[in-house]
């Protein structure tokens, strides 16, 4: 089980599922959700403000690529130009709902990005991850 996921996405209602389906399958302890990349970065400004023992971070990042304010994309420009010594605690996995094949080039360019899934995080796609070689460490 991940100690630790963030979902990251301005759908509410993917958000509620995502949230049901990574408890349903005990993908994870907690769940922090933000609605948008900017959101995200400022959870992350706050906890890299604290004691290192006192930080809430997450181990896993669900990140959606299309948002309003600060999308996925930017999010990624920004967590990993401020964050770079994070890149061995966090990962960061897609969920995107884009067939544009220059998106999935992008996201293997990215050092945080370990994968590119379909938006519709469901069963199937949290049972992939799990056996992931990245995470599956997490569910021995």
């Amino acid at each position: 089980m991940i100690p630790i996921v963030f979902c990251v996405d301005d759908d509410k209602v993917a958000l509620m599922i995502n949230k049901l389906n990574l408890q349903k399958t005990k993908f994870c302890k907690v769940i922090l959700t933000a609605e948008n990349g900017k959101e995200a970065l400022d959870y992350f400004d706050t906890q890299m403000l604290l004691n290192e023992n006192e930080r809430v971070l997450p181990d896993l990042i669900l990140l959606d690529l299309n948002m309003p304010i600060v999308d996925g994309w930017e999010f990624l420009d920004f967590f990993s130009e401020k964050y770079l010594e994070l890149h061995k605690k966090i990962k960061i996995a897609l969920l995107s709902s884009s067939v544009n094949p220059d998106d999935k080039i992008k996201a293997e360019s990215n050092p945080f990005v370990f994968t590119f899934i379909d938006k519709a995080l469901g069963m199937e796609n949290l049972n992939q991850l799990k056996e992931h070689p990245i995470l599956k460490d997490y569910f021995q």
